[in-house]
């Protein structure tokens, strides 16, 4: 038998009693909330005034005084080819308590481990499907402060003396540690998911979409810069997905 509970209230109405009955639900009267999906909201950025965004499928992307994060240990450093006229050295790394300088001289790869990162700056960069890759030649590149592993034969000196150190070296890095090397010398990623930004100057070929205040087209290749410049790149199924936004005119 069903249940019901009651409340009975009693209230004076112009001298005379009301008798107000109030009926609950009883308890297997449920009452059921369906929820209603999302809405789905899409987002349609606008190119501001003289500013183009593109997105699409790369097949090459390469540019000069490109920024991107410090690069995070494990990598390695390598020479375009074999030889003396390649060269690295670690400048102002502490081993023993003592400044010393790390000399690489390209016989083998460099490979870089430990708890850090090295900040590249400007600097030209290739990237595709296969990976990205930093030429390095000229300006020092500076070491975050941290405890790192050099893993390939070098030398280790001051003053200009140098002892060889086959098996590789601890060092410590701060504020003063960085890595100089000579044009020829390169850092490679081999993956591609990275940020870029400018100004500076770059070329892309591939499959884009290109849209301005004008409108809107496709593009097979896009040269642009010198300018403001960012570009994200994501591995995807069957290619590397890059969109970007570049405050300038684009060439083609």
């Amino acid at each position: 038998m069903r249940r019901f509970l009651a409340i009975v209230v009693v209230a004076t109405l112009g001298g005379g009693v009301a008798v107000v009955a109030v009926r609950e639900l009883a308890p297997s009267e449920n009452i059921v909330h369906t929820e209603q999906p999302p809405p789905t909201i899409e987002t349609n950025v606008v190119p501001a005034a003289g500013q183009s965004l593109v997105s699409g499928t790369l097949t090459a992307f390469s540019s000069d005084d490109a920024v991107a994060q410090p690069i995070h240990t494990p990598f390695t450093v390598n020479a375009v080819e074999r030889g003396a006229r390649n060269h690295a050295t670690i400048e102002g790394a502490i081993i023993g308590g003592a400044r010393r300088t790390i000399y690489w001289d390209a016989g083998t790869p460099l490979p870089i481990s430990g708890g850090g990162a090295l900040d590249l700056g400007p600097a030209h960069v290739d990237v595709g499907p296969t990976g990205v890759t930093w030429v390095l030649g000229g300006a020092a590149r500076a070491f975050a402060p941290g405890r790192y592993h050099v893993g390939s034969p070098i030398a280790i000196g001051t003053g200009g003396l140098a002892t060889p150190h086959d098996e590789g070296t601890d060092f410590t890095a701060d504020e003063h540690t960085v890595l100089t090397t000579t044009p020829g010398v390169v850092l490679h990623l081999d993956a591609p998911a990275i940020e870029l930004d400018g100004p500076g100057s770059l070329k892309m070929s591939g499959q884009f979409t290109l849209r301005t205040t004008g409108g809107q087209r496709t593009a097979t290749s896009i040269v642009f810069g010198p300018g403001a410049f960012r570009i994200v790149f994501k591995p995807v199924p069957g290619g590397l997905q890059a969109t970007a936004t570049l405050q300038g005119p684009v060439v083609r």
